[in-house]
């Protein structure tokens, strides 16, 4: 882990996946300035376990998996000049509860009131993804520093980024997290960020870093990378106050 007190870092990317800050976050990641990129479910699996997800991205097992993705985030991060820190956690396929209290006691020495934190809304209702977010909120609270959700891609945009909310697969819709933050974020009034040029060849950059994920994401999105395509949209929901604590939301278990 980082030094917590490195008085160059001014936003953590927190992303419950190593290519989840390249899917969602890459206008953050290539402000300019130290972006730390910490990644939660960055460990070998300690449970038996077999992942279809993985074997479909060319990986025989869990461990070279958790190997082999961990050198392209590397790979990714040094593109945007980026710091990187993977936490020892492993994906939901190989464990069985997502270990709250250690995510949050990783977390909670990194986050000062003068950094901005970034941290999934929770979209897709992978349990990864709502467990870190809730982890985020649980770390955060009392610190005073800055929250942002951002829209977990692929599954914001997996129906489209304009279509209604009831259109969207159950387990991709955006309003049943929004309505969980309700107390914390303005739902009617995301923060929506089209990437430039130079942004957008980062992005894609990034991404072709995380080349053992393409193909599994082109199954459900077939034109993802596409140069005007979906990646040039980000969605974001500034937190509008400090965070005193929060209860899980959604489900994460300590």
């Amino acid at each position: 882990m980082p030094d917590p007190d490195h008085p160059k870092i001014t936003d953590i990317v927190v992303s419950p996946h190593f290519d989840d800050g390249a899917l969602s976050v890459a206008s953050v990641l290539r402000r300019g300035r130290p972006v730390l990129l910490v990644t939660i479910c960055g460990g070998p699996p300690t449970e038996n376990g077999d992942d279809e997800w993985d074997r479909l991205c060319g990986f025989e097992s869990g461990p070279a998996a958790a190997v082999g993705r961990a050198a392209e985030d590397r790979a990714a991060a040094a593109l945007a000049g980026n710091r990187v820190t993977h936490l020892p956690v492993p994906d939901a396929p190989y464990r069985t509860d997502f270990p709250s209290a250690a995510v949050v006691a990783a977390l909670a020495p990194l986050f000062r009131p003068d950094v901005r934190v970034w941290a999934p809304l929770g979209i897709g209702s992978h349990p990864d993804h709502v467990g870190t977010r809730d982890a985020v909120l649980a770390a955060a609270a009392g610190t005073g520093c800055a929250v942002t959700f951002y829209a977990d891609c692929p599954y914001a945009f997996g129906s489209g980024w304009d279509a209604a909310d009831g259109d969207r697969p159950a387990t991709d819709r955006w309003e049943p997290h929004l309505t969980a933050l309700a107390h914390l974020v303005d739902a009617t009034s995301p923060r929506v960020t089209r990437l430039d040029d130079s942004t957008m060849r980062l992005k894609i950059a990034m991404l072709r870093c995380h080349a053992s994920q393409l193909a599994g994401l082109s199954v459900d999105h077939p034109h993802f990378m596409a140069w005007e395509g979906p990646l040039r949209q980000e969605v974001f929901w500034p937190v509008s106050a400090l965070i005193p604590g929060l209860e899980p939301t959604l489900g994460s278990s300590a």
